[in-house]
């Protein structure tokens, strides 16, 4: 008798004690009485279960919610304060439209990740918030940054590119999973990474970045909500949207319409190759002399561990760097027969009177001011004879940029021109050597 006059005085205590608070119910659990953006009376809080005790609107019915479900606040009037806030975001839901996609500490793809989504998977959108911007190849995404739930109460931010919005009331949440490109883990490797060619690589670990072919808009770059491929390098350039992308019996993958395929290699890299047709002729010609008539024209992408936007920045600072040490002794340089040569630390040059080196190196009409840039790098062989070379580009729009190696002999200023077929990816290479073209005399 005693037990029972327990258990019925904590049975009254329990329905006659105050409120714990009133919640807004941001994910109710599918089958549940409670609708999205409902305000509920919050009876209990179990620490154990790590769940709430909620009334059901109209009834004397209680659901156990777990605590991640809903917002508690002291009273009703600011819990419906709160779900007026939320306006739209209310009822709205992103579904993940890839295996992988992550949320995030900070509303940046650099920060920690704190949970990675299935294809198919919902978020509650919590929030939408300013964030860092978002770009594939230099390019921006279409997208905004929301403070959003995970359906095991993480919370973190995720960008919008590749999630499909569901408002909950409008119907049920789309099932992504039938138009997913395919179901093999390999494949998830084209959308979650972003590959980059595969000399990207061997710049960085040379120290020789040609900034002409090193940018961010180079890469592959796949979309599985637009379902397009985008291949861009400085010498091929195009967008696939596909139907489908059918895995093959060699373990390649054949993307339809185009005709195009790739793989992905034991170490971990991409090789694209597209159809003979999309490629220009000349890239066709310089492929087949470098491997024969019967090279099959391809390209390789990476995993390039750098950030791309940081390392031309840093190769920017080694240029004006160079250009300093250049000019440190005097920026003036006179020859009877090559004129001035004015080159100052502002990248800009004046160069009056040069008419000797004119139609055969500097083009007719080229005036006499424009931009330099120590852009370019001497092979091993020429390293011995020439401390460097640069770059003018003359103002006036459309003219040929005109190249020199240099060297310095005490007062003196040494050119040798540097025609196209002597640089490859900003590298100067010239077995037989280069003969000098003018020389001046630096003035301080």
């Amino acid at each position: 008798i005693v037990s029972l006059l327990c258990v019925l005085a904590v049975a009254a205590a329990t329905s006659c004690s105050k409120l714990e608070g009133w919640g807004l119910v941001l994910w109710p659990p599918e089958g549940s009485a409670i609708e999205y953006g409902a305000v509920v009376p919050v009876h209990f809080k179990s620490n154990i279960t790590r769940t709430y005790a909620v009334g059901v609107a109209e009834s004397d019915a209680k659901e156990e919610l777990e605590l991640w479900r809903l917002e508690l606040y002291s009273n009703r009037k600011k819990a419906e304060a709160a779900a007026t806030s939320y306006g739209e975001l209310l009822p709205l839901f992103g579904v993940s439209s890839r295996d992988g996609l992550l949320l995030r500490e900070k509303p940046d793809n650099v920060s920690d990740q704190v949970y990675r989504l299935r294809l198919g998977q919902p978020v509650k959108l919590l929030r939408k918030v300013d964030g860092a911007l978002v770009e594939t190849g230099g390019v921006p995404l279409e997208g905004s940054w929301y403070l959003a739930l995970a359906d095991d109460g993480t919370s973190g931010y995720v960008f919008s590119n590749q999630l499909e919005l569901w408002n909950a009331l409008e119907g049920p949440m789309p099932d992504l999973r039938a138009e997913a490109p395919a179901t093999d883990s390999s494949l998830s490797a084209l959308f979650d990474t972003t590959w980059r060619p595969d000399y990207f690589d061997t710049m960085i670990a040379s120290g020789l970045l040609d900034l002409y072919a090193y940018q961010p808009r180079y890469g592959l770059f796949a979309d599985p909500m637009r379902k397009q491929i985008r291949v861009e390098r400085p010498d091929f350039s195009k967008v696939y949207r596909y139907d489908t992308i059918e895995r093959r019996e060699d373990g390649s993958y054949l993307v339809q319409p185009g005709n195009a395929t790739f793989y992905f290699t034991k170490a971990g890299a991409l090789v694209f190759t597209p159809q003979e047709a999309d490629v220009s002729a000349s890239v066709i010609a310089r492929v087949k002399d470098e491997r024969g008539d019967d090279a099959v024209i391809s390209f390789g992408f990476v995993r390039h561990d750098k950030d791309v936007h940081n390392e031309v920045a840093a190769e920017e600072r080694r240029r004006l760097s160079r250009l300093s040490a250049f000019v440190a002794g005097g920026e003036r340089f006179e020859s009877e027969a090559y004129g001035v040569l004015i080159i100052t630390r502002s990248t800009r040059f004046t160069w009056v009177a040069y008419g000797a080196l004119t139609p055969d190196i500097i083009p007719e009409g080229s005036g006499e001011t424009g931009s330099i840039s120590m852009d370019l790098y001497l092979s091993p062989e020429l390293a011995g004879s020439w401390q460097g070379a640069f770059s003018l580009r003359f103002d006036g729009g459309e003219l040929p940029v005109v190249r020199f190696a240099y060297r310095l002999e005490g007062d003196d200023l040494v050119l040798a021109h540097l025609t196209p077929q002597l640089i490859h990816n900003a590298v100067v290479s010239a077995p037989g050597g280069l003969e000098p073209v003018a020389t001046f005399t630096r003035y301080k």
